[in-house]
């Protein structure tokens, strides 16, 4: 493991007019409105691949986060770790627990707001090398959590981020007043400036790391019991606000009454995917250009999708791309027949999936009319025109 060593460097000069007397402190701290997206790690070092795959348990909060606290189980075997270059300079305020600024050894003003509790703020300037990145078994590894609750968390280590660069902590507030914006701007500093000024707060050079994996990041949205004496019960807000996503679409399967929980959870699943068919259909429908000298308005490729075996065929060929996210349930429904169960899934369908799922919706469709007679060139045209065009 390489060595992290303090440097005792030299001030950059920044020019700074005082329009008045800047702010005294004392031993007071202050919270900054910044989100950190990476964490830093106690002990850096040049591979990060032991701590990829390992999950956070649920009983620690995100403010005391660590690699250290992170565990690995049976499950994290579905969780490999990817090398991925990657270049770039970056300058970033990053999350640190107790134990990480502990082991820099750093006094520090700044602190970050996460989930109510408040982690060491500490300033990265950072030139990129390489990433480490969760290539994710998604379906072994939710067959597993659900297997074995025990065995998994909400949140488990899904990056790392190797580079050369510098921590800063936070040593004074910034007065800003009479200050030379250009000589301000963090962009304009070299990588290993001494000193700079950001979020209103001035920031001095305290340790230097070389080809280390310095800091991490995490997944979240798993459901488990790790750590915990019982898994969390969700409240199923998400029943009621559908989430979104750049690189997907989530829908919300509502079962039928059913006789039991398992048949009610296929039933949610099964609603779920039919609306991923009808999604298919819109997104065909609203993205291609051919549609109206194909098969003419967009509602009448809807209709062709609604039918009954085209709609079959599709969930199950979707089946594998629409991933169940969380569940609610079983409520309990009334029938004049005895008591039923209703259950709720949260389902996701990645955007990386669409194209496939597109042109199988259209080859499913073509051979549906082929079986009925009917012509279907203008539908193999527009086939045609997807496959060359996306």
């Amino acid at each position: 493991m390489t060595h992290v060593s303090c440097a005792v460097l030299a001030m950059v000069v920044v020019g700074v007019g005082c329009a008045g007397a800047e702010p005294t402190i004392g031993a007071k701290t202050t919270v900054l409105s910044t989100k950190p997206s990476i964490y830093l790690r106690v002990t850096p070092d040049g591979d990060a691949s032991d701590i990829i795959g390992a999950f956070i348990p649920d009983d620690i909060s995100d403010a005391n986060v660590d690699e250290g606290a992170a565990v690995r189980t049976r499950c994290s075997k579905f969780i490999i770790a990817k090398r991925v270059p990657a270049s770039g300079q970056y300058t970033e305020i990053a999350a640190a627990s107790s134990g990480a600024a502990g082991k820099l050894g750093v006094k520090n003003i700044a602190k970050v707001d996460l989930g109510g509790q408040s982690s060491e703020a500490l300033l990265v300037r950072y030139t990129l090398i390489e990433k480490m990145q969760a290539d994710v078994d998604e379906d072994n590894l939710q067959r597993c959590c659900e297997s074995a609750p025990d065995q998994c968390s909400k949140r488990f280590i899904a990056g790392a981020l190797m580079a050369d660069g510098n921590y800063y902590a936070a040593t004074d507030f910034s007065s800003g007043g009479g200050a030379d914006v250009e000589a301000l701007n963090v962009a304009n500093l070299p990588i290993d400036a001494a000193v700079v000024f950001d979020s209103e707060m001035k920031w001095e050079r305290k340790v230097s790391f070389k080809r280390q994996y310095f800091a991490f990041n995490m997944r979240r949205g798993l459901a488990g019991g790790l750590g915990k004496t019982g898994a969390v019960a969700d409240d199923c807000s998400w029943t009621r606000k559908v989430p979104t996503d750049l690189d997907g679409m989530y829908f919300v399967g509502v079962s039928n009454p059913m006789l039991s929980e398992k048949d009610a959870r296929s039933d949610a699943l099964r609603d779920a995917k039919e609306q991923v068919v009808r999604y298919l259909g819109e997104w065909l429908a609203e993205g291609n250009t051919s549609v109206s000298k194909t098969v003419g308005t967009s509602n009448d490729l809807q209709t062709l999708m609604e039918d009954s075996k085209v709609k079959e065929y599709l969930s199950g060929g979707v089946a594998r791309s629409v991933k169940d996210r969380n569940w609610c349930g079983p409520e309990d429904q009334a029938s004049p027949s005895g008591m039923r169960q209703v259950m709720k899934v949260l389902a996701y369908f990645p955007n990386t999936e669409r194209d496939a799922a597109s042109k199988l919706a259209l080859q499913t469709i073509i051979q549906r009319q082929k079986e009925a007679g009917r012509d279907t060139k203008n539908l193999e045209d527009m086939l045609k025109h997807l496959e060359g065009a996306r």
